[in-house]
């Protein structure tokens, strides 16, 4: 086909594209209003930073030893937040400290099986008519929606410029970027992904269109065209520190397409232009940034406050967090504590890989190859798949310092992965059957929000009465709450499994105050093996909104640590405290606490006592431990015996650490050496061979008493550098030792 000319690209919206922006905005307004404010990622600070310029006109100076309310996200290039801030200006919010009430159990980044997923708790200030700071968050969510809605056109727009003649195609691309489930949550809160996503898809377009404008030769570039370009990649560069790569993209594409095209007007003054007018447009940016923290870009106070990786993750190990990458690209809501059914990640996944391994496919059918591989599609592919490298190189470098592996940070490569998914979509499937993954992507993104997101943050349910399955209780909690009944499922468990337990709690007069729960699982020492502290509900119905006289039947999920002592015996401890104070609420008993229940934890069937899937650098794994005694006195020796097995020869010798730990850090005991003490060095194992390495504790003459738990790990004898911890049976972890069961210290 011939080459189209520049305007052919901005072609009016056929009716299909019309329609499919339609559904898009009505699907995000519908997400933006189900969605309780605060409850996408970092939407609680990236709204105070909109406040804070909508207030004051100023931008936000960081200090980790005095976060404010917008927390790291003050460290961001500042354009989005300022647009919002203009646009909601002339609403009085002066109410939003009001609404931050934090929910300070929540299981951020978890998936819990029962709840607890609401970072904040919310009110019923939040309710129709918006008003104050909530009318505005809304209304922030809708400029948002309009910035979705701005890529979806462009990346039509790019696809109609590549296949002029195969306008399906442009409409395949679109919706299947409109219909993402997860591209609607983020389009439909406050977050700058969405200008960076619309910025980096205009300048792909751009781009594009300039290369085959220099194919045609037809006449030469025109200044506009690099002002043009020159001003978007300066509004990316003060978007998003992403958008430095933008800066990158645009430079090597003009100087490439110059060199090809001999044209030096593109590859040394378009490059002038482009980075001139960036720097005029963000360079003050990043010099403030220089200034303030000496740190151009200002990661550095970032990663600071938001906090980095604990220990620097192995490349096995980044892998490994790929499928959570991949979720979340779809649709991990909330604050990724919110997934959609998991039998449809496989499936879209699926979906997407067969369309990116279509691309190849296209050498063995020369017929397919010649109708999608359109002269603008092979002047395109490089600036695309360049970009989709930038990308995800940067994101990569950040993932390194930050545990933020998180899909939403590849969306401003949206419009590339787009294009090739199309591409190899069309090659593999025939025309009548494309559209299938977008009915599928449109089926679950018209259910998420009423079958996922609004369940998420739906109260439980209130009773008149007890079912006939609860055990009754009565016992009464300070000076009104009362705790009726229990019930939970089995009496018997092991190490790794979740355990349930009911509660059917009341109160026959308004609560005062938001009370947290605490239930513990005790061994036969007293010693916690499994606990859970969560706002009733769990999370989402703290005690100062309960109805009086109204029965609350609350379901909590206890997860046993897989390196739990076993056999015990063990029961539930239950009771409620101020969770700023940590003061538990008395009983009518005269105790702090119920006890209840009876659960016997049996050991997982090995051969080896307490087996475990302790996997640590150099190929060394824990396999199981034992305790001689879980109770001693000060001067006791207690023996911890240990299990390991290399994978492979450890390439060197390590010594192994026991610390017997407590509150605050308190050691009572400690013993270091090599595997039984020096006479098994670790360079001596051979692969599957299994290590008994004993290890005697005496006991600290001023222990003082209570309960301490074992760590354990590995180091270099010369240096101290301790091995990491990759993998606890079989999931990826970043840390440097493991904690397994515990003693109590009792007095003389």
């Amino acid at each position: 086909m011939p080459m189209s000319s520049n305007r052919s690209s901005f072609l009016p919206l056929p009716r299909s594209a019309i329609f499919i922006a339609l559904l898009f905005t009505f699907l995000a307004t519908v997400y933006s209003i189900v969605t309780p404010i605060f409850e996408s990622p970092d939407e609680l600070w990236h709204y105070p930073f909109v406040w804070h310029l909508a207030q004051t006109a100023e931008l936000p100076v960081q200090d980790p030893a005095n976060p404010q309310l917008w927390q790291q996200e003050g460290s961001q290039p500042p354009l989005y937040y300022a647009l919002a801030a203009l646009l909601t200006a002339p609403i009085s919010s002066d109410d939003l400290p009001d609404l931050i009430y934090r929910n300070p159990h929540a299981d951020i980044g978890l998936v819990s099986p029962d709840g607890n997923a609401n970072i904040v708790i919310h009110t019923t200030a939040e309710q129709w008519p918006w008003r104050g700071a909530v009318l505005a968050i809304h209304l922030t969510r809708l400029f948002s929606i309009v910035l979705g809605l701005g890529t979806i056109i462009t990346i039509y727009a790019l696809a109609r410029h590549i296949w002029p003649a195969h306008p399906h195609l442009a409409l395949l691309a679109m919706a299947f970027v409109a219909f993402n489930p997860m591209f609607l949550f983020i389009s439909a809160s406050v977050n700058n992904d969405n200008l960076i996503t619309l910025l980096a898809s205009l300048i792909l377009l751009r781009l594009t269109r300039l290369a085959s404008a220099l194919a045609l030769a037809s006449r030469g570039i025109r200044l506009t065209e690099f002002v043009i370009l020159g001003v978007l990649v300066g509004l990316g560069m003060l978007t998003k520190v992403s958008g430095l790569g933008l800066l990158g993209l645009v430079g090597l594409t003009l100087l490439i397409l110059g060199i090809r095209y001999r044209s030096w007007r593109t590859a040394i003054l378009g490059n002038v232009i482009v980075c001139g007018l960036a720097i005029a447009v963000a360079g003050w940016w990043y010099w403030r940034n220089f200034r303030l923290y000496s740190d151009w870009t200002g990661t550095e106070i970032m990663v600071k406050m938001m906090g980095a990786r604990p220990v620097p993750p192995t490349a096995e190990q980044l892998l490994s967090e790929v499928p959570g990458l991949m979720r979340s690209f779809w649709g991990l809501f909330g604050y990724f504590s919110v997934p959609l059914p998991s039998l449809v990640y496989p499936i879209f996944n699926i979906v997407l890989l067969l369309g990116l391994a279509g691309l190849p496919l296209a050498l063995f059918r020369p017929a397919r190859r010649a109708e999608l591989f359109s002269p603008q599609f092979k002047l395109a592919w490089p600036i695309l798949l360049g970009w989709l490298v930038l990308l995800i190189t940067g994101f990569v470098q950040w993932t390194m310092r930050t545990p933020a592996t998180q899909g939403r940070l590849l969306f401003p490569a949206l419009a590339s992965l787009a294009i090739f998914w199309t591409a190899g979509w069309a090659i593999l499937i025939p025309r009548r059957w494309q559209i299938a993954p977008i009915i599928g992507l449109f089926v679950v993104a018209v259910w998420t929000p009423w079958g996922v997101i609004a369940p998420a943050y739906a109260p439980p349910p209130l009773l008149t009465e007890l079912p006939a399955s609860a055990h009754p209780l009565e016992a009464t909690l300070g000076e009104s709450i009362q705790l009726l009944a229990y019930d939970t499922d089995g009496s018997t468990v092991q190490p790794g499994d979740t355990l349930p337990l009911t509660l059917y709690w009341r109160s026959d007069q308004p609560i005062d105050a938001d009370y947290t729960v605490f239930i513990h699982l005790l061994d036969e020492q007293d010693l916690i093996i499994a606990q859970r502290n969560v706002f009733p509900g769990p999370g989402v119905y703290p005690t100062g909104q309960w109805q009086p006289g109204v029965i609350l039947a609350d379901t909590y999920a206890l997860r046993l640590p897989r390196t739990v002592f076993a056999p015990t015996q063990a029961r539930f401890e239950v009771g409620l405290y101020d969770h700023t104070t940590g003061v538990r609420l008395p009983t009518s008993a005269g105790t702090d606490n119920v006890r209840l229940g009876q659960i016997r934890v049996e050991p997982q069937s090995d051969e080896r006592p307490n087996p475990q899937e302790l996997v640590f650098e150099d190929n060394i794994v824990l396999t199981g431990y034992d305790l001689d005694t879980r109770q001693a006195k000060p001067g006791d020796i207690v023996t911890l015996t240990l299990y390991w097995q290399a994978r492979r020869m450890p390439s060197a010798n390590y010594k192994v650490f026991v610390h017997l730990t407590g509150d605050g850090d308190q050691r009572a005991a400690q013993h270091d050496s090599e595997p039984h003490n020096g006479a098994v060095p670790t360079s001596t194992w051979q692969p599957g061979q299994i290590i008994t390495d004993s290890h005697a504790l005496t006991i600290a003459p001023d222990a003082a008493p209570g309960a301490y738990h074992l760590v354990v790990g590995l180091y270099h004898g010369d240096t101290g550098q301790r091995l990491r911890l990759l993998e606890n049976d079989g999931a990826s972890v970043q840390a440097d030792s493991i904690t397994l069961g515990g003693v109590r210290v009792v007095a003389e």
